[in-house]
């Protein structure tokens, strides 16, 4: 029996539904109607999240492909496609939160990196190390303050 995780959560925006998990099982965007289900496409190479939910802006998703323990890739892929628009090799675990057009990127080594959320390439704006690794906690955003934790210590960043 093969290992399994399906952590990531979906993604809804509008009649359409993204599902991802890693372990061989891969992606899926399907359209949800009146007359059922229908599958838009589906891919073990595009983007499969193992415990980070990726996110969504203006038609593209951002998000980790691959698993945690092999060092996953970070990408953006077209939401209706399932094209990958860019990938960044060996980035490293971490969740992903969106905050207006850019990206709050929190590696499970400790650092956040603050990106814009760009189809066209990855563009990193700044990096600081905030925490000691290892952070696999998801991180909450509120009124402009920044809040996450590893095991031992929760810290608090103001963002504004």
């Amino acid at each position: 029996m093969q290992a399994s995780g399906n952590a990531a959560a979906p993604i809804v925006v509008g009649d359409l539904v993204f599902l991802s998990s890693s372990y061989g099982t891969g992606a899926v965007l399907l359209q949800v109607g009146t007359g059922g289900v229908k599958q838009i496409w589906s891919s073990d190479d595009a983007l499969t999240n193992h415990y980070a939910t990726s996110v969504y802006k203006d038609g593209f998703l951002y998000g980790y492909h691959g698993r945690q323990e092999e060092g996953p890739s970070l990408r953006c892929v077209e939401f209706k496609t399932g094209k990958v628009r860019w990938n960044v090799d060996g980035f490293r675990a971490g969740s992903i939160t969106l905050a207006g057009d850019r990206l709050l990127i929190q590696r499970e080594g400790g650092e956040l990196v603050l990106a814009a959320a760009s189809p066209d390439a990855y563009k990193a704006i700044a990096t600081a190390k905030v925490l000691p690794a290892t952070v696999r906690s998801y991180p909450a955003l509120a009124d402009g303050r920044y809040y996450v934790r590893n095991e031992k210590t929760l810290v608090c960043l103001n963002l504004k």
